[in-house]
């Protein structure tokens, strides 16, 4: 030890930020001296679950943060995990487990959160008394000074009431409240939510809607990956609307495109958008329909025509309870909405929203108008396979001409075109035939151009998977 004493403090940090979880956590416990390099690491990076079974150490690290609050000013890493009370659209929506928090430590956190001061202490407190996650994990992201990515999964996202309230005081009003982070250095925030439950609308009328929008205030943003309600009316939760000019991935479920070009007329830098398009009946409402406009896509879409790159879009008709079929949905406006994208370079897309159910629809539209003169790759997919809409099972031939007559003139339509990539599901909802498979190769062969026919893995619309940006194996586990 006293050789590492003497080491200068650069090579000691350069030792320590090799050193795993454990490690880091004897060298702290050794000397005073090394702590004090030590910690910095220890912190960096902060992974929990939150499960049936397994509680994270959240109560115990904020004692800490209060008692030396610049134990705070080292996290730079959170990932929360845990989504094992998510029961899908069979949710009670009854509530979520309360975590057991000791009487001595809750009062800590009470006096803490009193000088706070802001409005809703009150309600912030008595939910800390109750063992609320969203109390806590509120408290605890409000003091990350230094935070440069969040992933917050689905167990800590079905209640987030106090996080918005406590966003909405940070980010969008003044003065700001000095004991709250700023969050300047906030690049990466992504929250995984579990779908909306049957009937949602008949328990409660609230949307989250408020409670996401604050991100886009953030400074220094660069990603969002949210599932954001659909609101009767939209508004912007500040006093103007945000500014996110570094914000460049977007990635948003269940907004529906009534509302998709307030948020894209904010995003003036956007490169890469996700999108999925979901309808049930038991949410239909003024916004939420089974009528896909392409029109109101194409003009969400022309905020960021001059910078979008990589356009991902994914949709689904979700059936009701003990409903046998999808339920149908139908298309109005023009099937050239990604014409007017000038830079894109991929679009992934599900065959309908440029060709229709049908020959029938299709015959109004040339693949080759519908798209960008920029593309580079276009990912087809069988989203809405499952609906009794869906012809191209029986009409392959046709779906294949209407391919062969784009890609043997690419050159023309699509100068930039590298390839195209016809995407099935792993749930096997259609079965492509092996002639048509065989003569896209063949195709792609004859023109230069390289065809893919590959599986994928099944996404339900409106269900968002686990955020592949944050593998468990990213953050020391704490």
């Amino acid at each position: 030890m006293a050789s590492l004493l003497s080491t200068p403090t650069e090579i000691r940090r350069i030792i320590f930020a090799s050193l795993s979880r454990s490690d880091l956590v004897a060298v702290c416990l050794t000397h005073r001296d090394l702590r004090s390099d030590a910690e910095p690491f220890l912190y960096s990076h902060i992974q929990w679950t939150w499960s049936d079974s397994q509680h994270p150490p959240i109560t115990q690290f904020l004692r800490s943060i209060v008692q030396r609050p610049e134990l705070a000013t080292y996290v730079h890493d959170v990932v929360l995990n845990g989504d094992s009370f998510n029961q899908g659209v069979d949710d009670s929506g009854n509530g979520t487990p309360k975590i057991p928090v000791p009487e001595p430590v809750v009062n800590e956190l009470v006096e803490f959160v009193a000088r706070i001061n802001v409005p809703y202490a009150e309600e912030w407190i008595r939910k800390l008394c109750a063992g609320s996650m969203d109390a806590f994990t509120t408290l605890f992201i409000s003091q990350l000074h230094n935070l440069k990515r969040l992933y917050l999964d689905k167990n800590y996202n079905r209640e987030t009431h106090l996080r918005g309230m406590m966003l909405r005081s940070a980010l969008c009003e003044e003065p700001k409240t000095s004991h709250l982070s700023s969050f300047a250095y906030l690049e990466d925030v992504s929250a995984d939510s579990a779908c909306l439950y049957y009937d949602i609308r008949k328990k409660t009328d609230t949307r989250n809607t408020e409670d996401i929008l604050p991100l886009f205030y953030l400074p220094s943003v660069t990603r969002i990956r949210a599932l954001v309600d659909n609101p009767a009316t939209f508004a912007w939760t500040g006093r103007n609307p945000p500014n996110p000019r570094q914000l460049t991935t977007l990635d948003l479920t269940m907004l529906r495109e009534r509302h998709l070009g307030q948020v894209l007329s904010v995003t003036p830098r956007l490169q890469k958008l996700e999108w999925d398009w979901h309808y049930r009946w038991d949410l239909e409402d003024d916004c939420v329909t089974d009528v896909i406009d392409l029109d109101q896509i194409a003009a969400a879409l022309s905020h960021v025509k001059e910078t979008l790159t990589d356009l991902t879009i994914t949709a689904g008709s979700e059936r009701y309870k003990d409903d046998l079929e999808d339920p149908d949905v139908q298309f109005s406006g023009s099937f050239k909405v990604f014409r007017g994208l000038k830079n894109l370079k991929l679009l992934q897309v599900p065959i309908p929203f440029l060709l229709g159910f049908s020959p029938s629809e299709s015959k109004a539209n040339h693949l080759p108008v519908a798209l960008p003169p920029s593309l580079e790759w276009l990912i087809l997919t069988d989203d809405f396979s499952s609906n009794e809409q869906w012809e191209w099972e029986w009409e392959q031939d046709y779906l294949l001409g209407v391919i062969r007559s784009w890609l043997q003139d690419w050159k023309r339509h699509t100068p930039n075109l590298r390839g195209f990539r016809l995407l099935e599901s792993e749930m096997k909802t259609i079965s492509w035939q092996p002639d048509m498979i065989q003569a896209l190769r063949d195709l792609g062969t004859q023109s230069g151009i390289e065809v893919q026919i590959t599986d994928m893995k099944p996404r339900w619309s409106g269900h968002m998977l686990r955020d592949p940006n944050y593998k468990r194996k990213q953050a020391r586990p704490s």
